[in-house]
């Protein structure tokens, strides 16, 4: 591989499996376009447990919010001080700060939501369903996109929110709970968003249509980065 070629950082640790998955995800699709691998470098934030449980249910508290800002701040400049040239984080509900703590590292961020969003519109339509944790819908993560999300109901909320957490406390959820539970939430004309990396990858695309998983738009996103040419150096 060339001494020139670019290094992704994967902030880690927000999600059951989710940098790993999205390092697997990149490193096939990144050799299927390349007949290479990545360079990628993760860095594990050490969320706690109770930390991580406070995302999935009210909404962050402020002590919360703070505490993992800080652990994403520390784990953006980890990658850049690794060699990372760009970043991205497998994680709807600290989007936002992962992107604000990459560009003060001065690294270019892969914007996860606007990929998604860019997917979902792609479909054709001009609203989403939006599946994710209460700290995402509470933040607006998915709001300005140009495409209407469509919350579930308090008691819709409440039966995602716990098929969530059993990926962490188990049991784990079947892929055929999930399916159903996206079943219920369907709107006529509208496509589904799967706005919470924990619940991607438990169904396969043929079992669910019209459906976007905000993880693989991540992995496309993120492979796309990698390949991009280097912009031309200016003339002195």
């Amino acid at each position: 591989m060339a001494e020139s070629a670019k290094t992704l950082g994967i902030i880690g640790g927000a999600g059951v499996g989710a940098a790993a998955q999205l390092y697997v995800e990149v490193s096939a699709r990144y050799r299927a376009a390349s007949a290479a691998l990545p360079q990628i470098a993760i860095w594990n934030l050490p969320l706690s447990d109770e930390l991580e449980r406070s995302f999935l249910g009210a909404g962050a508290d402020p002590a919360a919010l703070a505490a993992a800002e800080a652990l994403v701040a520390q784990g953006a400049q980890r990658l850049a001080d690794a060699g990372a040239t760009v970043i991205a984080m497998p994680c709807n509900a600290l989007q936002r700060v992962a992107a604000r703590e990459s560009e003060r590292v001065g690294l270019p961020f892969v914007d996860m939501i606007a990929a998604t969003v860019d997917a979902a519109a792609a479909l054709g339509h001009n609203e989403a369903v939006l599946l994710a944790t209460s700290t995402t819908y509470a933040f607006g993560h998915y709001d300005g996109y140009g495409i209407e999300m469509i919350e579930p109901s308090a008691d819709e909320r409440s039966q995602l929110a716990s098929l969530i957490a059993r990926l962490a406390e188990g049991p784990p959820p079947s892929a055929t709970e999930l399916l159903e539970l996206i079943d219920r939430l369907r709107r006529p004309q509208a496509a589904v968003v799967l706005g919470c990396t924990d619940i991607c990858g438990l169904i396969e695309a043929d079992d669910a249509p019209e459906v976007v998983e905000s993880l693989g738009c991540l992995a496309d996103a993120c492979v796309q980065a990698l390949l991009a040419p280097a912009p031309a150096a200016s003339a002195a």
